[in-house]
């Protein structure tokens, strides 16, 4: 029987705590030790005391996780089925019903809605429908392999000129033109300049009121502007477009800002950065994965934020410039044999901001100079996922505290492993401190 034992660490966010941790492969005997910190309006401290021994685990593994793709699947599935048997009106329905689930899902499904579109108008032979659909697909175009997803939606545009032949001619002119300001503006990018093709790339992205092409059209002047204009480029190219087709350009606007800022030791500004690319990044995602999309790059900037400002600082600017928060998911790791104690620490601070808002209500509900000790053990299961959340004292289960720790803990992903079911246990000791008011 192992029991593996986590050292001391400092938790960011809005308490400030110092904690030992135990993940056990068996349930079994562990000391729980919890140091002392605290902050101006709380105090939380940890007393180093035996736990009991652990009870018997009948714990059962959380139930899967809900597919929230299911839904788009089967309309996806009928509108292409109804398409087959020429039944257009339930294609087109279908289809409607694909684009509106795929509003809440990831770039990739609002794509494919998009093209699924885009073939429901075509079959039905009405040109100014189809060339309306196929442009529609065009603006959806973002994420990971825009390029592949523009080429297509350009060529479904020219392929409605068999609905109607006199529009080929201005058909293939729009094309060309979009096409050629793609190819400049990649090439311009290329060599950090605009290249003799610019002036008209640019003319076209404005008259076809292209966002991509605009955005990166801006990107390409940065990259060659001096100081300081450089940097108000960049941050234009940010801020000039914000759907998910403008993503991956302003991704790499970000990175610049980034690593300008880091080259100049302005790490409040590379932290603003690097939180901005974090929410880009997450919007390619659908809603319920968002929680879980920050690029490990953000970790490494608020790491030298964080050093500099102290723990916590950069998940407290993260939750004021967004109002909420982005994780990783390491159950994304490829499995291993356990849980190490590094590991399960590794994991508990980074997702500590979620516990510490339940610490700090709870704090706010009692009365100075009350104080509590909760001690909460959780069972991490083999898909990295976080159980059988109980306190010590059951009394505590149904309390508010209890109901907010295991909604909190739901968000919560270790790395998988294979093996026994491995527990973890904390004891969190929050003192309610008086607040003076100033006359």
């Amino acid at each position: 029987m192992q029991t593996v034992t986590v050292p001391p660490v400092r938790w960011p966010a809005l308490l400030t705590l110092t904690l030992l941790g135990c993940a056990t492969s068996n349930p079994a005997p562990v000391a729980s030790t919890t140091p002392k910190a605290e902050e101006s309006e709380l105090a939380a401290a940890f007393e180093p005391e035996p736990t009991p021994a652990a009870p018997t685990v009948t714990a059962k593994p959380p139930p899967p996780l809900p597919d929230v793709r299911a839904p788009f699947r089967e309309a996806c599935e009928s509108s292409q089925k109804a398409l087959s048997s020429n039944d257009l009106e339930s294609a087109k329905a279908e289809s409607v019903r694909a684009m509106k689930v795929a509003t809440s899902l990831g770039v990739h499904e609002r794509i494919k809605a998009a093209e699924l579109s885009f073939k429901v108008a075509l079959a039905s032979n009405a040109a100014p429908d189809a060339q309306k659909a196929a442009r529609d697909w065009l603006v959806t175009c973002g994420g990971e392999g825009v390029e592949v997803c523009r080429t297509q939606a350009l060529n479904a545009l020219v392929s409605t000129a068999r609905l109607d032949p006199s529009a080929t001619k201005a058909l293939r002119d729009e094309v060309s033109d979009v096409q050629k300001a793609d190819a400049c503006f990649k090439a311009s990018e290329r060599a950090k300049k605009p290249e003799r093709c610019f002036a008209d790339a640019e003319k076209t992205a404005k008259s076809r009121r292209d966002e991509l092409l605009l955005a990166r059209a801006t990107f390409v002047r940065a990259l060659s502007a001096p100081e300081p204009k450089q940097v108000a480029l960049f941050n234009a190219v940010d801020q000039q477009c914000d759907s998910a087709a403008c993503v991956t350009v302003r991704r790499r606007a970000l990175a610049q800002l980034v690593a300008r800022a880091k080259a100049e030791k302005k790490l409040d500004d590379a932290a603003r950065f690097a939180i901005k690319d974090a929410q880009a990044f997450a919007s390619t995602l659908p809603e319920a994965e968002r929680a879980w999309g920050r690029p490990p790059e953000t970790d490494v900037v608020c790491a030298a934020f964080d050093g500099a400002n102290g723990p916590g600082a950069c998940r407290k600017l993260e939750k004021q410039l967004t109002g909420r928060w982005t994780f990783r998911d390491f159950s994304k790791e490829k499995p291993r044999e356990g849980l190490t104690a590094d590991q399960v620490r590794k994991v508990n601070e980074h997702y500590a901001p979620l516990l510490q808002e339940c610490l700090s209500a709870q704090a706010r509900r009692l009365k100075p100079p009350d104080a509590g000790r909760y001690e909460v053990r959780w069972m991490v299961f083999n898909d990295g996922r976080v159980g059988e959340v109980h306190f010590k004292n059951a009394n505590f289960d149904a309390s508010e505290l209890g109901q907010c720790l295991r909604a909190q803990f739901e968000t919560w992903r270790y790395p998988r492993y294979e093996g026994e079911w491995q527990h973890v246990e904390q004891a969190f000791t929050v003192t309610a401190v008086e607040r003076r008011t100033e006359r």
